[in-house]
């Protein structure tokens, strides 16, 4: 009897054993399901978005993002958001044929068909009779003929959803005019091709912005000295008016130059980039800086109405006089880049060589 009830304990004993051993296993197998598989850790991506230079830096430090992830972030942007604001304002409103503009971020510019009838602006226009004006159109460029521009009078987009504020992105190919396409491959992708103008050799074996981008992050890693590069891995655009040897610099004109990137920076983009910096972009403006309109001289005009009298973009109290708003060039560019006096300028339009 003593061996029948002991071999029934042990039956029961194992299989109880059996029963807990299986459930842990299930347990187990069941965590494993649910847990990420092994590899590196997970970062969220960075944000450059209200983002400090103290984020940035943080944010390379703690491996949360790169310099290379931090520019493409950057040219994103302008691919999203960098685009057509303005549309052809011309006599009787009718359509004009589709136009291909610039490529900028890796994308061609293309231009509304759509235009703004000038008596949806100045309802008296047949009472008009002073200078003829110069109505919107779509013209080539003087660089590049086989680009097309909005020339002449324009009108604002309301919620177009683009901003007009970058003409030239660091990026190769498309950064220079003079260097396009394949005048700026890399130097690793073969010689010079001959229909290249010989200054694009010298001008290609400069990195544009992502490549650059890549060498701090080879170079410094997480690791950055940010007691020596303080700017390291800001992502900065510059008026035309500053010297970019790595991108096109004309002033912000439509000029056909036998070459069109300086030989060298301008010193204070020199110097950001000894600190670290990133030039990713270069930013519209009048031509020369000079603002648009009003040449002066003996061909000046008097003449304006009241509801057109603004001051130009420019220095605070410089002495240049109110002129009208038809000759006034509008970018579209966000308010806070503006004088409050310019914010108006959004609804209106006006310029006799835009650029988008």
């Amino acid at each position: 009897m003593t061996k029948v009830v002991n071999a029934r304990r042990a039956s029961a004993i194992n299989t109880a054993v059996r029963l807990f051993t299986g459930f842990l296993l299930a347990g187990v197998a069941a965590a494993a399901a649910q847990s990420p598989p092994a590899g590196p850790p997970r970062t969220s991506r960075f944000s450059v978005e209200e983002a400090t230079i103290a984020d940035v830096h943080r944010a390379i430090q703690h491996g949360q993002t790169t310099c290379r992830a931090i520019v493409e972030s950057y040219v994103e942007r302008a691919r999203a958001y960098n685009g057509v604001c303005t549309q052809l304002m011309t006599r009787d409103g009718m359509p004009v044929q589709a136009a291909a503009g610039p490529v900028r971020a890796g994308s061609r510019v293309t231009f509304p068909t759509s235009t703004t009838p000038i008596a949806s602006v100045l309802p008296k226009i047949e009472e008009y009779s002073g200078t003829p004006l110069d109505f919107g159109r779509m013209e080539p460029t003087m660089s590049d003929p086989t680009v097309l521009q909005q020339y002449g009078m324009v009108a604002g987009i309301p919620n177009a959803g683009q901003i007009n504020a970058l003409s030239t992105l660091n990026i190769r190919g498309e950064r220079s005019v003079s260097c396009r396409a394949e005048c700026d491959r890399a130097p690793s992708a073969g010689p010079l091709a001959a229909s290249c103008p010989a200054a694009c050799d010298a001008f290609r074996r400069q990195p544009d912005a992502l490549e650059r981008a890549s060498e701090l992050d080879s170079r410094y890693g997480r690791h950055p000295d940010l007691q020596a590069m303080p700017m390291y891995c800001v992502a900065l655009s510059f008026k035309d008016v500053y010297d970019t040897k790595d991108m096109r610099t004309t002033g912000g004109a439509d000029v056909s130059y036998a070459m069109d990137a300086p030989p060298q920076d301008a010193t204070v983009v020199a110097a950001l980039r000894a600190k670290g910096a990133i030039v990713y972009a270069k930013a519209n403006l009048d031509e020369y800086n000079a603002g648009s309109g009003d040449p002066g001289g003996p061909a000046r005009s008097t003449a304006r109405g009241p509801e057109t009298r603004r001051k130009r973009r420019g220095r605070p109290g410089d002495g240049v006089p109110d002129r009208p708003l038809a000759l006034r060039r509008i970018w579209c560019t966000a308010p806070s880049a503006r004088r409050p006096e310019d914010r108006a300028d959004s609804r209106r339009g006006a310029t006799t060589s835009s650029r988008s």
